[in-house]
């Protein structure tokens, strides 16, 4: 009995209810630990704007192609014009370009979307500090408003921004000059790279064979031409199929420029997806592409009963660069040349792969931040951020993307500052474009999935204006960090209002004051943290109640 009594009584004991005090008490120290969790470790925000598109998106229109399901994203249509600040939906028609087929659809088969909602997790000093190509939100100098950009400037840093890459170099007081053309062919500089997964994430879709459309009306042109006898579907289907012997090619046609055209963007009166740098501008709200050499072509190739070579090549910036994948004899390679008669080949890495004959093979070949990269199957076996690298310098590399000898830009009529005048590296017709192909030899295949996409760029030249240059797109106005600045940039480059373009006078007072007064720099001081997840997707606002879009989950890198 004794010990049923005890046992009761403690278990009396243990369910006894809290009382009001205990019960606010522990609320309290939820809340306390709730505040203390968002001010020092991790905050949710929601992104406002499309300056990151596609990578996060604000406030935006969903699209589905009717000609072959193929989704993309645009801005909204109360986005206003830089000059006119008029709604793109009251400027005129929207026209809406599917980016896989260049066809036209009218404003259907579309939701309505708000913006993603990220995690951010705070810096804390010692443990966890900022790194370049972070996707970072910040306190912005001129409204003290969240900005999110990718950060791509360090402390202690000069940026220069040259044929849409990011180079840099450590800057040494007294010894490291700050401008001139001269100071463009220094040593000291070179291209920011990133990692495989950081990459992955940045490339934009130009084609991919998969949304060719279902039924092929004479307004579709495919973007690539089948040189050969043997070729067939190149023109209609999304698989291209080679049935002859010996060596084929499949060649870019030119049809889609590659460039840097974002589709998010047009919803502005007189975009053309398909346009190129050469033509004129059609209205005072649009601005001309720049072409883009850093390009990533892929392909599975289903060869029929024996092995087929395949040789993805990209000809950029005066030279052509191809990956070279011989499943017959195991091997695989990367390699450069001079894009002149007689240039050997340079070969830059080699390695080795399982033998195979028949059966499908993935391939996949990068030429981007000057590195060739070469993927079987998914897995990196050749080239890479370090193995498969090249080296320019800024004016090197202004020199081969323009064809303009190092002299011919210095002494160009339109050299300009940089400051007032943007100068001739802002005249996009002046790059050259560049060229893909893919060669074959062996017996028959079948090519799935034949896709070019396209790495960020950063714009040489304000997206409102021809007349004023942006820091870091010229000899002579390339910006040096301080020891605890950083420099930001959107992926959405052509629409991103971000350190390359804020004005000297743009600073709020107390800012300029208390924590840094030079234009286009983001102290450290303003920084909040570093987004790493989608935890909330867009909501898509239309049906009968709105829902986000869970698929789009994600970790962001």
């Amino acid at each position: 009995m004794s010990s049923n009594t005890t046992s009761s009584k403690s278990s009396d004991t243990h369910h006894k209810p809290l009382g009001f005090k205990e019960t606010a008490t522990s609320l309290i120290i939820a809340f306390m630990m709730a505040f203390i969790f968002r001010g020092f470790v991790v905050e949710g925000f929601q992104i406002p704007t499309g300056s990151m598109a596609p990578t996060l998106l604000g406030k935006n229109v969903r699209f589905s192609s009717p000609h072959n399901g193929y989704n993309w994203t645009t801005g909204p249509w109360t986005t206003t014009s830089p000059r006119s600040r008029v709604p793109a939906r009251v400027q005129g028609p929207i026209e809406v370009t599917d980016p896989m087929t260049g066809l036209d659809q009218a404003e259907t088969n579309r939701k309505l979307s708000s913006g993603d909602r990220v995690f951010v997790l705070k810096y804390l000093p010692m443990l966890h500090e900022p790194e370049r190509w972070d996707v970072v939100v910040f306190k912005n100098p001129g409204t003290h408003e969240n900005y999110i950009k990718r950060l791509v400037g360090l402390p202690g840093e000069q940026i220069a921004f040259v044929d849409g890459d990011v180079f840099t170099r450590s800057y040494i007081e007294g010894q490291t000059s700050t401008e001139g053309w001269d100071s463009w062919a220094e040593e000291s500089w070179s291209v920011a790279r990133k990692s495989e997964r950081i990459q992955r994430v940045m490339l934009q879709d130009v084609s991919h064979s998969r949304y060719a459309p279902v039924e092929v009306t004479p307004e579709f042109r495919s973007p690539w031409d089948g040189v050969g006898s043997g070729w067939d579907g190149v023109r209609t289907d999304s698989s291209y199929t080679f049935s002859g012997s010996g060596e084929a090619k499949l060649v870019w046609n030119g049809v889609r420029p590659l460039t840097d055209r974002n589709s998010y963007n047009q919803i502005f009166k007189g975009f053309d997806l398909y346009a190129k740098p050469e033509m004129p501008m059609q209205s005072s709200s649009n601005y001309r592409p720049f072409y883009v050499s850093d390009l990533a072509l892929s392909a599975d190739i289903q060869m029929d009963d024996s092995a087929v070579s395949a040789t993805p090549m990209i000809s950029a910036r005066g030279h052509q660069f191809r990956g070279i994948v011989d499943p017959g004899a195991g091997a695989v390679r990367v390699e450069m040349r001079e894009d002149v008669e007689g240039a050997e080949w340079r070969v830059l890495d080699s390695g080795s792969i399982s033998t195979r004959s028949g059966g499908v093979i993935g391939v996949e070949f990068w030429h981007i931040d000057q590195a060739l990269w070469l993927f079987v199957d998914g897995k990196l076996v050749c080239g890479g951020a370090e193995k498969g690298a090249y080296d320019m310098t800024p004016i090197q590399r202004a020199s081969a993307a323009t064809g303009m000898s190092p002299e011919e830009l210095a002494r160009d009529r339109e050299s300009g500052d940089g400051i007032r005048a943007p100068g001739v590296l802002s005249r996009p017709g002046i790059y050259r474009p560049a060229q893909v192909e893919w060669s074959f030899d062996g017996g028959g295949f079948t090519l799935h999935n034949v896709r070019v996409r396209r790495d960020i760029s950063y714009k040489n030249m304000s997206r409102e204006t021809a007349r004023i240059g942006i820091r870091g797109g010229h000899p002579n106005n390339y910006p040096t960090l301080h020891d605890d600045e950083f420099f930001m940039c959107g992926d959405n480059s052509a629409r991103s209002q971000d350190s390359r373009l804020w004005e000297d006078d743009s600073i709020v007072p107390w800012v300029s004051e208390l924590i840094d007064d030079r234009a286009g720099m983001v102290n450290e001081d303003l920084i909040v943290g570093k987004a790493f997840v989608v935890y909330w997707p867009s909501m898509l606002k239309e049906g009968k109640a709105p829902a986000p879009d869970i698929g789009r989950v994600r970790w962001i890198w």
